[in-house]
C-alpha cells in the first residue's frame, strides 16, 4: 500500500494552521498558571499539611504514663504505635548517628562510628531563614565511602524534587532534614522559636527535643530522668499545640543516649484508632527500624522514597489495642531484649567453656584404659553428658517457650530453663531401647533440633526471637528468617538426621531407599532454608547444596570429586538467585532483604553489600574470640582424639564408622555446609563454631558407645 500526504490521508495536511498564534496564547497563559502554582509550592504554601518528625533521643515507652508524660500519652492515644530498632554503625546509636541515619535512610554515622560517649550535635550555621550544616559534604562523603555507603540527605533531597519546602528545630534536626548540600529552608533554634506560619509552611518538619539527652549521657539517675521526660513532654505539648490540624505527627526516640542500648518509642498519628505498627524490614507486629521512619515520613507526605532508603514505609495492623496495654507490652518487649543482648556474652563464655571441658572429660574416657563395670559407667557417662551438649542449642531456643522475662530473677531462671530443656531433650533420646544403637539417640536429638527449628521460621520464628542463640532486636542484626547460628545448627541437625535414617534403611538393605531419603529430606531442609517468607538464607542455601549432595554419594558408596563440589556450589547459587528474583516480583511492601537483594544486582548496587558482608565475615574471626576457640578444639578434638590418636591401636570413631557407615555421610557433609558457610556467611566463624559444637559431641557419643559390647539390635 502506498502512503499519500493528501488530507485524506495525512490529517495533519488538513489541520487549521491560522489558529495556531491563538493555541500557542493559551498554552503560554496556562503554562504561567502552572508555573505560579509551582512557584507558590515552591515559596511555601503546603496545603496538605505539613509531616513534622518529633525527635526525643532516648525516649523509652516505660517512660511514658498518663500522668507524666500526658502531651504524648494523649498523643498515642490517637497513634499507630511500635517499638523501633535504633542500631545505626557502632554498639551505641549516638544523637547524631540517629539524626543522620533518619537523614539517609539507611546506617550512617557522624563519625567512624567507634564506641564513644554521646554528645551533642553542633549548630548549624544561619543562611538566610535557614541554615547550613557545617562539615556537611565531609560527613557526606565519608558514609557513602562507609561500609553501608549512606546517603545522607536523601530525605531532604527527596522533599526539595517534589518542591516541597523543609523545616528544622533544633540543631539534631538540621542534621536529618538536610538535603545533600546540607541547606534546610528554614530553620529555629529550638521547637518554641518557630513562628506559627512557618508549620504550615514546610512540607516537612523535624524537630530535636534533647531534654533526655542534655539531662547527662552515663550514670543519670531515675529522678533527673523522670523530670527530663516530663520536660520533653512539655516542649512536645507546645509543638502540638502550635501545628495546624491538618499536620501528621511522627513521634520517635532517634538514638540511645546512655551506654544502656534499648528499643525506643515510635508513634505515628493521627489515626482511626490505636494500633500496632508494623514495616517489611521487621515482619513483627509493633516493631519498625530507625531507617523505616525516613520511608514513613515521606509515604505521609506523598513523596516517592528514593533508592538509596532502605527502610520502607509502615503499616498499621489494625488490630485495636489501649496505650496502657500496648505501652506495657512495649515494655516487657524491651526488657526481654535487654536481658538477652546482655547475656549473650556471659552465655557464650560458659557455653565455651562447657564444650571445653566436654572434649577434656572425652579424651580422658578415651585414653585412660578403664576395666570392667567402671569402664562401662565411665563410658556411659561420657556418651550422657556429649549427648547432652549436642543438645544444648535446641534447649536455647525452647526456652522461649516460657515467659522467663518476666521473672525476678530472668537470667538464673532462663539458665535454669535451658538446663532443664537439655535434660529432657537427652530423656527422650534415651528412653527407648534405640539407646543401645551407635548413633540412634544422636540422630533423636538432631530429628528433635531439625523439626523444632523448621517449625519455628515457617511460623514467624518466635523462639529465635531474644534468644541468646538468635537474633535481638536491640542488636538489629535480622529480624525474620534463619539467623547464621540458627541455621548452622539446622543445617547440621537435618545432615545427622538424614546420616541416621538412612543407617536405619542400610541396615535393613535398603541403600537405595536410603540415598533417596537423603536427597528426598535435604530437598525439603532446603525449600525452608530458601523460601523467602521462612527461612530466607542467602548464603546458607548456597552451603547447604554441597553437604546434601555429599552426605548422600557417601551413603551410595560413591566417591566425592572436587567437581561434585563445584557443581553443588553452582547449584546452590541457582536456587537463592531463583528465589530472590521470585521475591523482587513482588510488591515492594512484601519483599524480602532476598529480593532487594535482587533488585540491587539489577541496578549495579550489590557491590557495596557483598564487600560489607565479605568484611564481616573475614572479621568475624577476631570479633568471635569465643567460636573461634570452639571452632579450633573442636577440630583439634575430632582428629586427635576421634580420628588420629596417638597412643590407640584405632580411632574410637572409625569403630563407630564400622557399625554405623552413615555417620561418616553425616560428618562429612556437615562439615562441608559448615566450612562453606564459613566463607559464604557475614557471621563467618560462627557457622562452624556451632555446627561443630553439635556434631563433635554427636561424634563423641557414637565413638564411646562403639567402644562398649554389642547389645540387642539398637533401632
Amino acid at each position: 500500500m502506498r502512503l499519500s500526504c493528501s488530507s485524506a490521508r495525512w490529517p495533519i495536511a488538513g489541520w487549521p494552521w491560522r489558529r495556531l498564534p491563538v493555541l500557542v496564547l493559551l498554552v503560554a497563559l496556562f503554562g504561567g498558571a502552572l508555573g505560579s502554582g509551582t512557584a507558590h509550592a515552591a515559596t511555601g504554601r503546603n496545603t496538605a499539611g505539613p509531616v513534622v518528625v518529633v525527635g526525643v533521643p532516648g525516649l523509652r515507652w516505660d517512660d511514658l504514663s498518663p500522668r507524666g508524660t500526658p502531651n504524648l500519652w494523649r498523643l498515642a492515644g490517637r497513634a499507630e504505635l511500635a517499638n523501633m530498632s535504633t542500631y545505626t554503625v557502632s554498639g551505641v546509636t549516638c544523637p547524631v548517628d540517629g539524626w543522620l541515619t533518619v537523614s539517609a535512610g539507611q546506617r550512617a554515622s557522624f563519625n567512624s562510628g567507634a564506641p564513644r560517649e554521646c554528645g551533642l550535635p553542633p549548630s548549624p550555621s544561619a543562611s538566610g531563614s535557614g541554615a547550613v550544616v557545617p562539615g556537611f559534604a565531609e560527613i557526606r562523603a565519608r558514609n557513602l565511602r562507609g561500609k553501608y555507603a549512606a546517603s545522607v540527605g536523601s530525605l531532604g533531597t527527596a522533599i526539595h524534587r517534589s518542591g516541597g519546602l523543609t523545616m528544622a528545630a533544633g540543631p539534631g534536626a538540621a542534621f536529618a532534614a538536610a538535603d545533600d548540600q546540607g541547606r534546610v529552608d528554614f530553620y529555629a533554634s529550638a521547637p518554641e522559636a518557630v513562628p506559627s506560619a512557618a508549620w504550615a509552611s514546610a512540607q516537612l518538619a523535624v524537630v530535636d527535643v534533647e531534654n533526655i539527652q542534655s539531662a547527662g549521657s552515663a550514670d543519670i539517675t531515675r529522678t533527673r530522668r523522670a523530670a527530663a521526660v516530663r520536660q520533653a513532654d512539655r516542649r512536645v505539648g507546645i509543638v502540638l499545640t502550635a501545628l495546624p490540624a491538618s499536620a501528621k505527627v511522627l513521634v520517635a526516640g532517634v538514638s540511645d543516649t546512655s551506654r544502656r542500648n534499648s528499643l525506643h518509642v515510635v508513634l505515628a498519628a493521627p489515626a482511626a484508632r490505636p494500633g500496632y505498627l508494623t514495616s517489611a524490614s521487621t515482619r513483627r507486629q509493633g516493631l519498625v527500624t530507625l531507617t523505616d521512619l525516613t520511608a514513613g515520613a515521606l509515604s505521609a507526605a506523598g513523596v516517592p522514597v528514593p533508592g538509596t532508603v532502605v527502610g520502607r514505609a509502615w503499616h498499621p495492623n489494625r488490630e485495636p489495642v489501649t496505650v496502657a496495654a500496648a505501652a506495657s507490652s512495649f515494655g516487657d518487649a524491651n526488657r526481654a531484649a535487654e536481658i538477652s543482648q546482655h547475656s549473650m556474652t556471659p552465655f557464650w563464655i560458659a557455653f565455651m567453656a562447657g564444650q571445653l571441658l566436654l572434649y577434656a572429660a572425652g579424651a580422658l574416657a578415651l585414653r585412660r584404659d578403664w576395666q570392667g563395670r567402671r569402664r562401662r559407667r565411665v563410658l556411659a557417662a561420657t556418651r550422657t553428658v556429649a549427648l547432652c551438649g549436642a543438645a544444648g542449642p535446641l534447649a536455647t531456643y525452647l526456652v522461649n517457650l516460657l515467659p522467663w522475662s518476666r521473672s525476678p530473677h530472668p537470667v538464673t531462671t532462663m539458665l535454669a530453663c535451658v538446663a532443664g530443656f537439655d535434660i529432657l531433650i537427652v530423656a527422650a533420646a534415651l528412653a527407648g531401647r534405640w539407646r543401645r544403637d551407635v548413633i540412634a539417640p544422636g540422630t533423636i536429638i538432631a530429628a528433635l533440633t531439625m523439626v523444632t527449628f523448621a517449625a519455628d521460621v515457617m511460623t514467624g520464628a518466635r523462639l529465635q526471637w531474644n534468644s541468646v542463640t538468635g537474633y535481638n532486636p536491640i542488636i538489629a542484626g535480622r529480624f525474620y528468617g534463619f539467623a547464621n547460628i540458627a541455621f548452622a545448627a539446622y543445617a547440621t541437625a537435618v545432615l545427622l538426621t538424614a546420616a541416621g535414617l538412612a543407617h536405619l534403611l542400610v541396615t535393613r538393605g535398603h541403600r537405595r531407599g536410603a540415598v533417596l531419603v537423603v536427597l528426598a529430606l535435604g530437598a525439603a531442609a532446603e525449600v525452608v532454608t530458601a523460601w523467602p517468607d521462612w527461612g530466607a538464607k542467602f548464603g546458607g542455601t548456597i552451603a547447604f547444596i554441597p553437604g546434601i549432595v555429599i552426605t548422600a554419594l557417601i551413603v551410595a558408596g560413591r566417591r566425592i570429586s572436587p567437581a561434585h563440589v563445584v557443581g553443588c556450589v553452582v547449584a546452590g547459587v541457582g536456587v537463592i538467585a531463583t528465589s530472590a528474583f521470585v521475591d523482587h516480583l513482588r510488591p515492594p511492601a512484601h519483599r524480602t532483604h532476598l529480593g532487594e537483594f535482587a533488585g540491587q544486582v539489577l541496578n549495579g548496587q550489590a557491590a557495596t553489600v557483598v564487600s560489607r558482608k565479605a568484611g564481616a565475615m573475614l572479621r568475624s574471626v577476631g570479633h568471635s574470640p569465643e567460636l573461634t576457640i570452639l571452632t579450633v578444639a573442636a577440630l583439634l578434638f575430632l582428629w586427635l582424639a576421634l580420628i588420629r590418636p596417638t597412643r590407640w591401636r584405632a580411632g574410637a570413631l572409625e569403630l563407630a564408622y564400622g557399625r554405623a557407615p552413615a555417620l561418616r555421610a553425616g560428618l562429612g557433609g556437615a562439615f562441608a555446609t559448615s566450612m562453606i558457610g564459613f566463607l559464604v556467611e557475614d557471621s563467618g566463624i560462627s557457622v562452624p563454631g556451632i555446627a561443630l559444637a553439635i556434631a563433635v559431641p554427636l561424634a563423641l557419643a557414637a565413638a564411646v558407645r562403639a567402644l562398649e559390647p554389642v547389645t540387642g539390635r539398637g533401632w
